[in-house]
């Protein structure tokens, strides 16, 4: 991928034109060109962590002569303003002295863990129920007709809400939103990742 710098707004180009057209006139077989006395250079994407880390807005690295993304680490203690208009009792706004509505101003988290967690651990139950979705019908047979549950069955699903007992407790023991995130569960780990 190439990029140029237009007056301060850089265009990027997944394959360049077989034709050019500029101020000194039209540039044929352009793609065979030397593309750096035209000003297209080589986008470079950094590597970063996309976990704690973004990319920025491009830009052009003199240094190195490439257009790159500026690596930004992500601040997890962000807090943003939220404006409520206050109403009174019959829902009408209160006014200020002026005659403009008034507002109660408060600061919220960007990253609200209390959800985080929740996501996870929603995320959690819901394979459980993927995995026991299967065998549920041992259970409903087991309570209708008091038929019992073959061992392995009964051990198989004893496992699987152990385990998932144990990831909601590991989530709950998180304390950082970057923990959260990074947090990652497998009822059963395929051999090559482990």
């Amino acid at each position: 991928m190439k990029a140029k710098d237009f007056n301060g707004t850089i265009r990027t180009y997944r394959r360049l034109p077989n034709v050019w057209e500029d101020d000194n006139g039209v540039h044929l077989n352009f793609r065979k060109a030397n593309h750096a006395s035209f000003g297209f250079y080589d986008v470079v994407k950094p590597s970063y962590d996309s976990i704690s880390q973004r990319l920025g807005t491009i830009e052009f690295d003199s240094e190195n002569e490439v257009f790159t993304y500026p690596v930004i680490d992500i601040d997890f203690d962000a807090t943003y303003e939220v404006s409520t208009p206050i109403v009174d009792e019959d829902g009408e706004a209160v006014l200020d002295s002026d005659g403009e509505p008034t507002y109660d101003v408060t600061t919220e988290s960007t990253y609200k863990i209390d959800e985080l967690k929740s996501g996870k651990k929603k995320g959690v139950n819901e394979e459980a129920g993927r995995l026991l979705k299967p065998t549920d019908w041992y259970v409903i047979r087991k309570s209708e007709r008091d038929i019992d549950i073959p061992t392995d069955i009964a051990t198989e699903r004893a496992d699987i809400i152990t385990k998932a007992n144990g990831f909601v407790d590991a989530i709950d023991a998180l304390e950082t939103v970057e923990s959260v995130l990074r947090y990652t569960f497998a009822y059963y780990p395929s051999e090559d990742l482990v």
